[in-house]
Order: structure tokens, then sequence, then C-alpha cells
């Protein structure tokens, strides 16, 4: 009867399932009519040893799976029986699904898999299976059955399911999943292996080795390679390429045949074979083909049959004519080894002679059938024929099969000097041989007249010899011409060139002789006039004007050289002066104190702030620059990598200008130097609101004039509103004049100024033009004229003091509109003085020119000076008139007169920077001696001034001094405001 099942020494129903909770123990019996055995689908491994009774002292959740009760004796499995049981453990959610530790098996496409995540406990329902990542769908086409007892169940698998999956079930609201599974997949295969042997066919002599080689590949491991042959067979297994050599040791004449080699795999079945044939005695054969570019057929003529021994030709050398443009082949020998040992000698030989035509291509083929194969081979060419890797021939040699071989000699476009002897010599263990070609070339004879004395000779080559003779003509020769031959005419042929002489005549001034050659190819001429001998010959003609060419080139690359721009400091220190010559020092020779060398270590660079033709500056980051160690922010200026030593020399000059001139707080100040160890550094003082020139362009929108009235208005105060500008920022030089050392912020806008950020005012242009003349007050004092004043070489701190400086390093003057090509220099003409532009004088006075330009700038809001007018003549012109820019918008008439004074024609009625100082300081509001802190002057909308400021005093000052410049004339010379001090520069 049937097996019974004894669960805890109680009965079980077949088929029934059952609960446990882990920690619990079990004792399962089986019981039949017979042997009977345990068995069950657990995760847990039975232990080993007698299996029937089962107990188990302390069950897990692994312990869940399918028991059953079998016989041993295979005819009564339909008499077994089994009971599912279910470990589950409360206090773990992660044991809901057990699940195997091993990583499934790659999986064959259209199988089917089973996944084992058995489920210890029957209230989870819903059983699902899920991608491994949350939120994905299954692929599409996957067919799932879950089974509580098994797991999932995956059928008919495809390459698309590879990927990680797990087990869902839900119980109470909640979703458990099993441990994710990852599924492999592979392509079942659908072709044969892919098969290939050494050789198709191959010969051999008998008593020799064979070997062939016989490849196959497939996708997997499951492959078989099989050798056939009515005599042999050789079966391989072997792994993905195989590699598969047949070897016979010592074959004869009952090895010759087919032989296949088979792959087969679970796909079908693949074949490749080679033909294997077995000879007695060695053989060879040789065919000749000739090739020219326009033939195209061949014809194979049995030229000699040698058999048995070796022996030597001797035959007659037959003339193979190319001239009809037909390929000639023919067997040249057909040799068998049948009577002669491996240790025989001799030679076989043949010659041929080609005639060919100049320009053409030649193809000299030899097909060889040999066995033993040709194995020394070599062409020999005539020695004139040198390729000098012009390709004027090629040669080859290819093996086609085992036996069979070609070599051949291209010669392309061949010429005359290319005619001679080409020999191929082959050998190989039984024969030595050399084919011999001669090739003679046709050619169009050419013809050369040269005079030798008082005579004209004609030489001609051209094959076959060419037939020379004279026409005589006074004009141009044609067919008509007079045919002459002279008496006294030689005539001579060496070395294939022919020649002729024709003696000339006192008498004949002027005649026109011509020679002709001709041959069974065609015919060619030369004319020679015979002139009376002038001075002015071509070839002298020639030579004068190669060389006018040269010395042009010569002098525009002299041109370009000179015209680079050098870089050099603009800042001249005044040595000495002797009335209106003035000696400056040369900066090479100033001292450096090494107290300005700092380490290089405690400097961080960063961001490069501007860069030039020569150099750059960079923000950096100095620790410990003060007394104090803390971090200072810095600009450092240094030069390029490319830089040469005149730029190194010119950057150390400016090191020693700056620490000669020691500090102001309207300069930019040097703050230390990096000269050894290393590229030079030269630290100076960092400006937060960049150059004056991209300040007042960014700021335009937030400026507010404040029109300041004498009596009638009283306290009040009125403010003019400019309208955004929208045009993009730019200075004169086409870029920031810190170049990238400040990117300006937008112009703030009205909701910007309600909310109270500062804005610009006509104080703060009235400020910074006192700053900038306390500037260069300090640099006329130390005797230094700076050369350059204008707004893009001024800076802004951040509580907006203005300093002075000198970008010569980091502005790409060759790209800025403001210099302009004078001669070998780029110069910025609008801001210079009429004694700077036509003289090439540079003073103190040419200074305070440029500062008047620099306050129409000011005033200006950043406007380029001189609008909408070109430099070029007529601008000389105005300059040099006294014409004057028209009064900037926001500039008071004091200031706008203060302008016209520093454009006095004259230099030494220009006001010195000292007054120019005193007269703003005047002008400023609230000020007497001392300038207001920009830091405790905010500035408000609606803002009052409490003190009335009277410009009427301010204008009788300028008006007087206006009147002094005005009425000297002719009388008594009074002292000047500075003295005349003028320079060449």
């Amino acid at each position: 009867g049937p097996t019974v099942i004894f669960l805890n020494s109680t009965i079980q129903p077949n088929q029934s399932e059952v609960v446990l909770t882990a920690g619990s123990s079990f004792q399962l019996r089986c019981q039949g009519h017979g042997s009977v055995t345990i068995s069950t689908t657990a995760i847990k491994h039975l232990p080993k040893g007698k299996l029937n009774p089962l107990e188990v002292l302390r069950v897990t959740p692994r312990h869940t799976g399918t028991y059953h009760c079998r016989y041993t004796n295979q005819s009564l499995t339909h008499l077994n029986t089994w009971i599912h049981l279910y470990v589950k453990d409360p206090g773990d959610p992660s044991t809901v699904f057990v699940t195997p530790r091993l990583t499934l098996p790659s999986h064959k496409e259209d199988d089917d898999v089973q996944f084992r995540c058995l489920l210890t406990d029957p209230s989870v329902t819903n059983l699902t299976l899920q991608p491994e990542e949350r939120g994905r769908d299954l692929p599409p086409g996957m067919n799932v059955t879950l089974d509580p007892r098994r797991g999932a169940l995956i059928t008919h698998l495809r390459t698309s399911f590879k990927g990680g999956y797990a087990c869902s079930g839900w119980r109470n609201g909640t979703e458990f999943r099993s441990k994710p599974f990852h599924l492999l997949v592979a392509p079942r295969l659908r072709h044969p292996p892919s098969l290939s042997v050494s050789q198709a066919e191959l010969v051999r002599l008998k008593g020799e080795l064979f070997t062939v080689t016989c490849q196959a590949w497939n996708p997997t491991h499951f492959v078989t390679v099989t050798w056939t042959h009515p005599h042999i067979q050789v079966s391989i297994h072997l792994h993905l390429h195989i590699n598969s050599t047949l070897t016979i040791s010592a074959i004869n004449r009952s090895h010759s045949g087919l032989y296949t080699c088979t792959a087969v795999n679970e796909a079908g079945v693949a074949t490749a074979t080679t033909h294997l044939s077995v000879l007695d005695q060695p053989y060879l054969r040789i065919y000749l083909s000739l090739q020219t570019a326009d033939s195209q057929q061949a014809s194979d003529d049995q030229f000699g049959n040698f058999s048995g021994g070796i022996e030597e030709t001797s035959e007659e050398p037959t003339n193979i004519s190319v001239a009809s443009e037909e390929q000639q082949g023919e067997l040249a020998f057909n040799v068998t080894g049948s009577s002669t040992g491996r240790d025989s000698g001799g030679n076989i030989s043949g010659s041929r002679t080609v005639e060919v035509h100049e320009g053409r291509d030649l193809t000299f083929t030899l097909i060889m059938e040999a066995y033993p194969p040709i194995r020394q081979h070599h062409w020999t060419t005539p020695q004139q024929v040198n390729n000098n890797g012009s390709n004027v021939f090629e040669t080859s040699y290819t093996a086609k099969g085992y036996s069979r071989s070609e070599a051949s000699i291209l010669l392309r476009r061949v010429r005359q000097e290319d005619g001679g002897r080409y020999s191929f010599r082959f050998s190989n263990t039984f024969f030595n041989g050399t084919q011999d070609m001669e090739l003679r070339i046709y050619r169009t004879p050419t013809v050369r007249i040269t005079q030798q004395n008082h005579s004209l000779v004609c030489s001609s080559s051209g094959y076959p010899s060419p037939t020379l003779f004279w026409l005589t003509c006074t004009d141009m020769c044609d067919d008509s011409s007079t045919y002459q031959v002279s008496p006294s005419a030689e005539s001579s042929e060496e070395g294939g060139e022919v020649r002729t002489l024709f003696p000339l005549s006192a008498h004949d001034e002027h005649i026109t002789i011509m020679c002709k050659a001709y041959n069974l190819v065609g015919e060619s001429d030369q004319v020679f006039v015979h002139r009376l001998p002038t001075i002015f010959t071509p070839a002298m003609i020639g030579a004068l004007s190669v060389s006018f060419v040269l010395l042009l080139l010569l002098l525009v690359v002299f041109h370009k050289y000179r015209q680079k721009p050098k870089y050099e400091i603009l800042w001249k220190i005044i040595e000495s002066n002797d009335g209106n010559n003035y000696t400056f020092v040369d900066p090479t020779l100033l001292p450096y104190n090494e107290k300005w060398e700092f380490p290089r270590d405690k400097l961080r660079l960063g961001a490069v702030l501007g860069s030039g033709a020569f150099g750059k500056v960079v923000e950096a980051t100095a620790y410990g620059l003060g007394t104090e160690n803390k971090a200072t922010r810095v600009a450092v200026k240094m030069l390029k990598p490319s830089a040469h030593s005149e730029e190194r020399e010119a950057l150390m000059s400016e090191l020693k200008i700056l620490s000669h001139l020691g500090y102001h707080d309207n300069i930019v100040n040097l703050l230390g130097a990096c000269t050894q160890g290393g590229p030079m550094l030269m630290i100076t003082e960092y400006c937060s609101h960049g150059d004056l020139l991209n300040f007042l362009r960014a700021h335009t929108q937030d400026f507010m004039a404040s029109m300041i009235t004498i009596d009638e208005l009283g306290d009040e105060v009125f403010y003019k509103n400019m309208p955004p500008q929208q045009e993009k920022l730019r200075s004169d030089s086409g870029i920031s004049c810190w170049s990238e050392y400040q990117e300006m912020q937008p112009a703030l806008s009205p909701r910007q100024i309600d909310s109270g950020k500062t804005y610009l005012s006509v104080c703060d242009l009235m400020r910074f033009s006192y700053h900038v003349a306390q500037g260069l007050d300090f640099l006329s004092s130390r005797n230094c004229i700076h050369r350059d004043v204008a707004a893009r070489n001024v800076l802004l701190t951040d509580c907006r003091v203005a300093k002075i400086c000198d970008f010569g390093l980091a502005r790409d003057i060759r790209n800025d509109d403001s210099y302009i090509v004078q001669g070998n220099a780029r110069l910025p003409v609008k801001w210079m003085a009429p004694e700077s532009i036509f003289q090439c004088l540079y003073t103190v006075q040419s200074d305070v020119w440029s500062y008047g330009v620099l306050l129409w700038e000011i005033f200006s809001l950043g406007k380029s000076p001189y609008p909408n007018v070109i430099v070029d003549t007529n601008f000389y012109k105005m300059i040099k008139d006294g014409h004057h820019m028209e009064q900037p918008e926001f500039a008071s008439n004091e200031m706008y007169h203060l302008m016209k004074l520093c454009w006095s024609l004259e230099p030494t009625h220009r006001p010195t920077f000292k007054t120019i100082g005193q007269l703003i300081s005047r002008i400023l509001p609230l000020a007497n001696d001392t300038l207001p802190d920009p830091r405790d002057q905010v500035i408000k909308p609606r803002v009052v001034l409490k003190s009335k400021v009277r410009f009427y005093k301010v204008a009788s000052v300028l008006r007087k001094t206006a009147d002094r410049r005005d009425n000297h004339e002719g009388g008594e010379e009074r002292e000047p405001m500075m003295n005349n001090i003028y320079q060449l520069s």
C-alpha cells in the first residue's frame, strides 16, 4: 500500500501542509511495505547518514519544503506520499521567502528555469515576480508561474530576460520580497561553427612530412572537430577557438586524396576540405607573360619542354615585338627531376628581347609552378636604373597556393635610360635558373642645338637611331624653306646619340636655322636664330628680377619685424635738466632693495585678471605681507613663458621705478616682489572696482547729477536720472583696461536704487578728478612722467579711491582701438599733446594735456574722446588749430574751463597738477583742505545738502588764470606756471 508519513508520531494525510514555528523541533518518520527513504525540496540540506526517521531539534525557515516518503523500488513510485512544511519566523520578516545561496547558472534561450523562492508563511498572498529595481515592469513576453511550494517558474527564456528578479508577496498591507537572483540567458546557437583550413590544396613528395591545420570557431565550448580521410580519422574536443593540426610523418601515394575537417555544434555541421597530391619526383614549369598598358589579352604557346634530368637551355633568343601592342606569353621551362637527386647541380636559363614605346608601363611576369616551391629569388636591373624613391620600377612576388607563385617587375612610364638587361634568378632544392629580358625602348627623337665657336652642333637621340638634316631661312622656317646640307658638315654617332655640324658664315648676321630629326616613331626639330649679341640677355634680366624680388621680400620682413610691439614701461624718471634738454634715468641702473622680496610659498595665485601680448595680471592672496600674519588680497604681474629677455628686463625696470617712487595714496603701490628661484613676480595693491573707464560706463544708469543753485533754490537739490544704456560695456581698447581685472556688474535698476544701494554722483566725479590730480602731482614731484594718462589707466579701490597705474604689460595694444600705429609704435593719439604727436616731446605739461582728456572722459561718463572723429589728416589739422571738444554733459562751466586750460597749445600756459588739485578741492562741496572720506559719505536718494556751494569764487580764480594766458604777449616775460620742460622720446 502507499507509504505513511508520521510527523511527531502523528500520521499526516498525503499532500497535506503543516505550519511550524522557527525554533521548534520535529520528527519525521516514513513507513511502508518495503524499503523506504525520505527526500526533501527544502533549502536546508538533510544530514548525512540515516534519514528515516528524520529528526530536527531546532527548525529554521530554511527547513521549509516538501518532504517525500518514497519506495526505493522504482516500480512503486505511484505509491509515494508527501507533506509540505512551512517554517515561519514572526520575528524576522526577511525570512518570509528563503532562497538558495548559490547563483543560478546560465540558461539557454527557450529553456525553462525554476527560481526556488520558497514561501515560509502561507498567510502571505498575491505572490508575484518583480524586477530587482523597484518601479520597473517585467520584460515583455515573460511568462511566470508562482507556486508557494516550488517558487517562480519562468518559461521560454529570452536573452532580453537577463537581469535581477525577486519574489514578492503581501500580508496585512505589507510587501515582502525575497533576496534577488540574477538570471543569465545564453543565446541558442543559430549557425554551425566557422571553419577553415590552412591550405585548400597541397603537394608533397613521397616520404615527406604532411601537416595541415583546421581552424574552428564556436561561441560556446560545446563543439566537436573531426578529420576524416579514407585511411585516417582524428577527433578533437576543444573549446571556443580550435586549431586542429593533422600530421603524417612519411606520406605515400595512398595518402593522396581529399581530407575533410568536420565541426559539429548544436546548430549543425560545418566542413572544410583540403586536397593532397603525393608526387614521385619534383617538377618545375615556368610561363612568361609580357603586358603593356594597352594589352589585356594573353596567349599560352609552348616554348620548350624538358623532361628527365636537369638540362641547360641553349636556344636562340626570340624577339617578342611589343610594337603591335599585343601581350606575348609562353611556357618557358618544363623540367622534372625523375633522374636527379637532391644534390645534383645544373642551371637552366632563357633570354628574351622586348621593344616597347617610351612612356608606357610594362609588366614582365613569370608564373612558376614548382615542387618543391621556389625558395630563393631576386631581380637584377641595369645599373643606371635606380628608384631613388620615385617608383621607376616595382617588383613583386606572390605565392598562390603551396606550389604556384608569380614574380613580376613593373616599369612605370619607361624611359630611354631604363633600357638594358633585367634578370630574374630563382632556385629551390633541385633547380637553379635565370630568365633574362633585354629591354629596347622606342623613342621619338630629341633635338638639341648648341653653338661651338663658329659652328652649330645638332645632337639627337632616339630609338631607332634618327636621321638628321638642316633647314635655313631668313624668317620663319616651314616646308618651303631652303634645304641645305653643308659640304663641310660632319656627322657622328656616339652612345646612341647622332651629331651633325653646321658651319656659320661671318656674313650670316640674321639667319634662322632649323635642325630636324626623324625615325620610325616620329620626328622633332629645334630652331636657332642667329642674331647680333646684346648686353641684356634673358638670363641677366631674369637674375636681376629674382634679385629685386628677394630684396623686396627682405625689406618687407625687416619692416614687419620693426613693427612688432615691444613691452616697455611708459613712466620715465628725470635725472637732470639743462634748459630744454632732459636726461632720463636708465631704470636698469636703479638699485633694487632686497627688502621687497616676498616668499613664493606664501603667495597663492588665483584667476587671471588681465592678459596682454607680453604678460598677465592675476589675482592672488599673500600671507604675512604686513606685520601681522594675515591674508592680503593682492594683484600680481608676471610675464608669459614665451617672453624674451627684453620683456624680463622691462618688468624689472618697472619694479625698480615703483620702488624708487615710494608710497602714495593715489598710485597703485608696490607691495613686494619675487625675483629669485622662479619667474619674476611683482606684487601690487588690488583694486576691487577695476578700471575707472569701465566703472563709469557700468554705473551710467545709476548716475544722479545734483544741480545746486546759488540763491534761488536754497537747500533743495535736483537730480537727473540717466536712461539705462543697453549696449555692452566696452573700453576704447576693445577690452577692459584691466582686461579681465574686474568683471563689472550690470547697472543698477531703479528698484535697486530704492533699496538703498550706492550710486554715482557729481561729487564722485569731482573726487575721482581730485585723486588723479593728486597722484600725478606726486609723480611730477618725483620727476616722473606718465605718458599715458587716461581713464583706462586709473583703478578704483573698494572705497572708491582712484589710483594711477600702468598696464602696458597686461593690455593687448595691437587690438586696442585707442592706440594708433605711427611709424614703428602704437600711440594713444587722442590723449596725446600736440608736441607729443608732432615732435615726439613728452613732458609733465604733456601729461597735463592728457589729464584734460581724462577729465572729459570722467564727466562724459566714459565716452570715447573726440567722438565720431577718425584719426586722419583732418584730425591732426584740428589739433594744430586748437580745436577743443565740446563741454561734457555733466561738467560744470568751471570744470570745462579747467579742461580748456589743460588743452592750451602753449605747454607753459597749462596749469600744474598742484594748481589743478587746489582748484578742484575748492569746487568740491563740504571741502576745505581735506577731502571727505568716501566711506563716511552715504549717498541716498533725495539727499539734502545743508551747505550752499557757490561757484563764482572758483570761476573767478579760473578766469584770472585764463587772463594771465590771454594777456601774455609782446611785453615783459612772466615766469611760466611750470618750467618749459621737453624731452624727445
